[in-house]
C-alpha cells in the first residue's frame, strides 16, 4: 500500500483555490477504495499500490513491459529508449508481453493486455571505446560501439 498525504499533495494545484476546494478536486480523482491511515495520522489516506494520482482526471494505469530481453515500467505518455524494433518513424507498435498491469501480475505474461506505442525516432547510443589489453604481450587493440536504439511514446494501456 502507498500512503498520501493531502496536505502535501495541495501545493501541487492551481493556486486560487480555497483550502477546501483543493481537497475535494485530490479526494474526486481518488477512487472509493481510498482508506483512511491505520494508525490514525490526520490528512493520510492509503492508496492501493502500482496506482499513480493525476489530478488532470483521475489514474493514470501502469504496466510493466517486456522488450529485447529487458523489462519497462511505463504509463500513458512515457518516452522511453528500447532495442532496435524493425520499424520507421511514426509507426505504431505493439507490446504483447505485458508482466504487470495496474498490481495484477500475469503468469508471466498477462493474458489479453497490451500496450501500444508510437515510434518517435531511431537512433544511435553515444559511442563507447572498447580498449583490450593484455600486460607484457604488446597487446593492444581499440574499438568503438554505438548501441542502435528505438524512441518510443506510449499512447495506449489497455487489458480485457
Amino acid at each position: 500500500m502507498v500512503t498520501i498525504n493531502i496536505k502535501q499533495n495541495v501545493k501541487y494545484l492551481k493556486k486560487g483555490l480555497t483550502l477546501k476546494e483543493k481537497y475535494d478536486k485530490i479526494l474526486n480523482c481518488v477512487e472509493t477504495s481510498l482508506q483512511p491511515h491505520k494508525k490514525g495520522f490526520k490528512n493520510t489516506y492509503v492508496l492501493p499500490q502500482w496506482r499513480v494520482l493525476d489530478y488532470k482526471g483521475g489514474y493514470k494505469m501502469k504496466a510493466v513491459i517486456e522488450t529485447g530481453g529487458k523489462q519497462y515500467y511505463v504509463s500513458e505518455g512515457d518516452e522511453i529508449f528500447v532495442e532496435k524494433l524493425d520499424a520507421n518513424q511514426d509507426d505504431k507498435v505493439t507490446f504483447d508481453k505485458v508482466l504487470m498491469i495496474d498490481g495484477n501480475s500475469g503468469n508471466p505474461y498477462v493474458k489479453g493486455a497490451k500496450v501500444e506505442g508510437k515510434v518517435i525516432k531511431q537512433g544511435k547510443a553515444k559511442k563507447i571505446t572498447v580498449f583490450k589489453f593484455r600486460a607484457k604481450k604488446k597487446y593492444r587493440r581499440t574499438q568503438g560501439h554505438r548501441q542502435p536504439y528505438t524512441k518510443v511514446q506510449i499512447t495506449k494501456i489497455s487489458a480485457k
